[in-house]
C-alpha cells in the first residue's frame, strides 16, 4: 500500500488520519493525544493476541511444554530482523522498567562505581539507579543536568564534561555505567544517541540505552548503534499489546545478565533463562507478531513520515493558538511527540499544584488528555501524534488547553 508524502486532507484522506480510527478501539467522541504513555493496539493485533491466548487454553500442556518456546523464538527472530541484530541477543520482557531492572540488578557494582544518568531520565529508571545506590556500598549517581532547548552538540558536550569533571577528581572512583534516553519521556526529545554511545564508550563506560519510546517511532540498527544494552517497549509505538518489550544484550555480556525472577533454567544460558518467566499469559508478547503484520500494510517509512510530520505541524498549530512555542526548535529532535509551553501566569497556582487536578479536569470535562509537566521553570504539555489523528485534532486540543489556562489565569485567588 502506498501513501502520499503529504498529510491527509478532506479531499485526499489517504490511508492515515480519521479513517484509521476504525482499526482501533476508541469510542465515538474520544480522541487520544497521549499514545506515548500507554500505547494502544489495533483490532487485528487483538485478534492475533487472542489466537495465541486460545491456543494456550485449548491444550495447556502441549502449549507450555512444546509450542511456547518456538513461538517466542519466532517473534524474537522477527524483531531481530526489524532491529538488525542476532535473534539470540534478544529477550522478551514485560516492559522497559523490567528490562532496566534486569540489567542493573544483574551487574556486579563495586565500591567506587558510579552510574551516570541525565536529569530528564524516566522516574522508574531513576529510582532503579537509586535502589542500586541504596543497596551497594559507595555506589553513587552522577546526574547530568539537561534543560532544553539544547542542540545535539550541547547535549553531547554536557555529558562529556560531566565525565571529564569526574575523572579530574582522581578519587579512585569510576563511572561504570551510563543510562541514556534515546527519546526522553518528559520532555519528549530525541537525543543524539550514537554520538553519546561512541563518546561514553571511548572513556571505557558501558552504555544502557533506555529506548522505551523508540521501536515503531525511529529506525533501529542495533549493530550500528553498538550499545552495551538496549531496551524498548513494543506496546507503545509498535502497536503490540501492553506487557510486551524487548531487551537487547550482546553475546559478550550475556553470561552476567539474568532475569529479575530466577527460575528453573538458571545458568542454562541466556536464551533458556529468558524463555520461561513462570506460569503467565504470554499472548501479549506474542502479539508483537500481529503488530508487525499491521505495520507491513502501510510500510515503516510511510508511518514514520506521517507521524513525524504531524507532530511537527501539530506543535506549530498548538503553539500559535496558545501564543507560546514548542520546546525544541530542531525538527530532528521531534519524533512522534512534541512539547508545547502552557502560558500559565502563576506556576504556583494551587490548582496545578494539586495532584491530578489537570488530569481529572481534562478527562472529566473535555474527554481528552495530554500530560503536563514542569521543565526549565515553565509548564509544558506533551502531545502524541499517531496515524489516527489529523491536524484539526490539534486545533481542538489547543483550544481546550487555551480555555483551561484562561480560566486559571483569570482566577485572582492564588
Amino acid at each position: 500500500m502506498t501513501t502520499s508524502s503529504t498529510l491527509p486532507t478532506p479531499s485526499n484522506p489517504g490511508p492515515f488520519g480519521h479513517k484509521q480510527r476504525k482499526n482501533f478501539f476508541f469510542p465515538e467522541g474520544k480522541t487520544e493525544f497521549n499514545h506515548g504513555s500507554y500505547g494502544t493496539f489495533t483490532r487485528s493485533v487483538k485478534e492475533n493476541m487472542m489466537k495465541w491466548h486460545d491456543r494456550a487454553e485449548q491444550n495447556p500442556d502441549r502449549w507450555v511444554r512444546l509450542e511456547l518456546k518456538p513461538a517466542l523464538r519466532k517473534v524474537r527472530s522477527q524483531l531481530a530482523e526489524f532491529m538488525n541484530c542476532d535473534t539470540d541477543e534478544l529477550a522478551l520482557v514485560q516492559n522497559t522498567t523490567t528490562g532496566v531492572n534486569t540489567v542493573l540488578r544483574s551487574l556486579k557494582f563495586l565500591p567506587g562505581d558510579r552510574i551516570l544518568q541525565l536529569s530528564t531520565g524516566y522516574i522508574s529508571i531513576v529510582k532503579t539507579a537509586q535502589y542500586i545506590h541504596d543497596t551497594h556500598e559507595n555506589v553513587e549517581i552522577v546526574e547530568v543536568p539537561v534543560v532544553m532547548p539544547m542542540s545535539d552538540q550541547e547535549i553531547v558536550f554536557s555529558v562529556e564534561k560531566a565525565v571529564q569533571d569526574h575523572i579530574a577528581k582522581k578519587d579512585g572512583s569510576r563511572i561504570r555505567l551510563a543510562i541514556i534516553d534515546w527519546i526522553s519521556s518528559m520532555p519528549a526529545i530525541v537525543h543524539p544517541v550514537k554520538p553519546l554511545i561512541d563518546m561514553l564508550q571511548s572513556y571505557g563506560i558501558q552504555v544502557l540505552i533506555d529506548g522505551a519510546h523508540v521501536i515503531g517511532q525511529l529506525p533501529i540498527d542495533l549493530k550500528f548503534l553498538n550499545a552495551d544494552f538496549f531496551i524498548t517497549n513494543c506496546h507503545k509505538w509498535l502497536y503490540s499489546v501492553r506487557g510486551s518489550a524487548v531487551l537487547y544484550v550482546p553475546k559478550r555480556y550475556q553470561n552476567m545478565i539474568h532475569p529479575t525472577a530466577i527460575q528453573g533454567n538458571y545458568q542454562g544460558g541466556f536464551e533458556l533463562e529468558f524463555s520461561w518467566k513462570g506460569t503467565m499469559d504470554y499472548s501479549t508478547m506474542l502479539s508483537i507478531e500481529g503488530a508487525l503484520e499491521f505495520r507491513k500494510q502501510y510500510g515503516e517509512k510511510a508511518i514514520m513520515n506521517y507521524n513525524h510530520k504531524l507532530a511537527v505541524q501539530g506543535g506549530k498549530i498548538m503553539a500559535e493558538i496558545l501564543g507560546t512555542n514548542v520546546l525544541s526548535p530542531y525538527e530532528h529532535q521531534v519524533g512522534y511527540m512534541f512539547n508545547v509551553r502552557l502560558p500559565i501566569k502563576n506556576i504556583n497556582h494551587p490548582k496545578i499544584q494539586t495532584e491530578d487536578y489537570l488530569v481529572r479536569h481534562l478527562l472529566d470535562k473535555y474527554n481528552l488528555f495530554s500530560p503536563s509537566f514542569m521543565h526549565g521553570g515553565c509548564f509544558w504539555t506533551r502531545v502524541s501524534s499517531q496515524i489516527y489523528l489529523e491536524l484539526d485534532d490539534f486545533v481542538h486540543l489547543g483550544n481546550v488547553w487555551k480555555e483551561v489556562i484562561d480560566e486559571l489565569n483569570a482566577e485572582t485567588e492564588y
